[in-house]
């Protein structure tokens, strides 16, 4: 596992240039938020570092290190590191329970989605009174 990541000089383009030379260091088990404006380029370099642009958009210039060795973003996704990008439309709806949530997920992915198989991953994940939890509404 890294110690740190870091992108050093990111530029990344469609028809235009959307990101111009960002850098930035991610240390082992520290958290690190991109704040700027709507269109600043937050989550177009999350993208870079996890290797998930969008269709139409390139990275044409910066290299990301993994404790100072070039790394293919594909070796880090998942495996060492992830991203949380701020959407509202994946946001929790009030108004459902937490097992709500968790089924439609499964149902999305193709996958069971019965109480037994939500207990078992609230479970696998360490979580106490795991029926209680299912019906909990996030607030």
């Amino acid at each position: 596992m890294p110690q740190h990541i870091e992108l050093q000089n990111i530029v990344l383009q469609a028809e235009r240039a959307l990101v111009h030379g960002v850098s930035l260091t991610i240390k082992r088990g520290r958290v690190l938020a991109l704040v700027g404006g709507s269109g600043s380029g937050k989550s177009l370099t999350c993208a870079a570092a996890l290797g998930i642009l969008p269709p139409g958009v390139r990275q044409t210039a910066g290299t990301i290190l993994a404790d100072g060795k070039p790394v293919s973003p594909c070796a880090l996704r998942g495996s060492k590191i992830a991203t949380i990008m701020q959407n509202p439309r994946s946001a929790f709806n009030p108004l459902r329970t937490m097992a709500d949530h968790a089924r439609e997920t499964c149902r999305a992915l193709g996958k069971a989605a019965d109480d037994a198989t939500l207990i078992a991953a609230l479970e696998a994940v360490g979580l106490e009174k795991r029926a209680a939890r299912a019906e909990v509404i996030p607030i």
